[in-house]
């Protein structure tokens, strides 16, 4: 079986990563923005994430220092025919002596010494010739060092139409909506496999219309009925683009779902309606602790539930246990989550910008 390479979009190669480990059995780590996975699984990741801006199958990684040859001989392995497209990229810094235009130029010339078509305009296939090199200052940093390798491959998929899904594009608009990337990791978090899913603060209802295009039952209420109505009408157009997802959307308390909801649910996924600073201030805590009870009472057994919290944009570089939200220190938040019944297994910063942030938190029922 070949080996697929996964190319992040590069806006939080963390979460990127964290994703894949949700919706795949394994992969390794070549780059920060790049993993190597089977191909047989590659699929699951291009029908369902919304952080790759490329995918290269059949494809592989290799070194620097003699990648004109083993590339081209790779590609010439496949036997693909038609006619040929090299085109070469970079995620992240320059590296001396390296010139894309250069590389590519070179292997399309082994390919036509090789008796093969070059065709830049109207290609059958492209043939993407990727550097994977290391990353200077991030707005997301990362903690994983590679030294610089190039990624080779076919290139399948180039990424979702996540930009179309923005906001201002629904039907039912508020500036406060979740980015659709953003709300699509969520989603993938709490249902990798399908099932049931409930956010109970669904405001908008950006996490619902990510739910539906992955197919999924998606379940929603919220306490205003304007945010209830709302959402129904985002829902309706997430399936008018395709979605083949169910949609019930009501109104009730977070705090009381078993009296709104019969469940079991496989996964929740919120972002509450927490103040700009409330990581400050314990304003947001008993909604947070009584949602988290809420959520359980109508938990299917190993549900995940995957929400933000309000987090210091000092503490992004961070380790989590220095963070604060809602005034507590990330102790008493962890046990929170714990007495209610929830074991958290993965956390992720995310900068919204210089003066915000939030703490993705990844927990499973216990």
């Amino acid at each position: 079986m070949a080996n697929s390479v996964v190319i992040g979009a590069g806006w939080h190669p963390a979460l990127f990563r964290t994703e894949a480990a949700q919706l795949i059995d394994s992969f390794e780590i070549v780059h920060p923005h790049a993993i190597v996975c089977d191909e047989s699984q590659v699929h699951s990741l291009i029908s369902r994430s919304s952080l790759i801006s490329e995918v290269l199958s059949p494809g592989g990684v290799v070194e620097i220092g003699n990648a004109i040859k083993e590339i081209s001989e790779a590609f010439l392995a496949l036997n693909i025919q038609g006619a040929v497209a090299v085109k070469s990229s970079r995620t992240g810094e320059k590296i001396e002596g390296w010139s894309s235009r250069t590389i590519a130029g070179e292997i399309g010339g082994v390919l036509v010494e090789s008796g093969r078509k070059i065709d830049l305009t109207n290609p059958d296939v492209t043939l993407r010739v990727h550097l994977l090199s290391p990353s200077g200052n991030t707005v997301h940093p990362d903690d994983i060092v590679t030294t610089p390798v190039v990624a080779w491959g076919i290139t399948i998929h180039d990424g979702d139409d996540w930009a179309k899904r923005t906001a201002p594009n629904r039907p039912f608009f508020k500036p406060v909506s979740l980015d659709p990337k953003l709300a699509r990791a969520m989603v993938n978090l709490a249902c990798p496999s399908g099932g049931a899913l409930l956010d109970p603060f669904c405001g908008t209802g950006g996490l619902i219309v990510e739910g539906i295009l992955c197919g999924l039952t998606c379940s929603g209420s919220d306490l205003a009925w304007p945010m209830v109505t709302g959402t129904r009408d985002n829902a309706a157009w997430a399936q008018q683009r395709g979605g083949e997802g169910d949609f019930e959307i009501r109104n009730g308390s977070a705090l009381e779902l078993s009296k709104v909801w019969d469940g079991p649910f496989d996964g929740f996924t919120f972002d509450p309606p927490y103040g700009r600073n409330a990581w400050k201030s314990t304003d947001g805590f008993e909604l947070l602790e009584g949602a988290l009870a809420s959520c359980y009472s109508i938990a299917a057994e190993k549900a995940n539930l995957v929400t933000l919290i309000p987090w210091p944009p000092s503490a992004i570089s961070e380790s989590v246990d220095s963070g604060t939200s809602f005034g507590k220190t990330w102790a008493e938040i962890s046990q929170t989550f714990s007495t209610a019944g929830w074991q958290i297994v993965s956390t992720t910063p995310i900068r919204v910008h210089r003066s915000l942030a939030r703490l993705l938190v990844h927990a499973v029922r216990e």
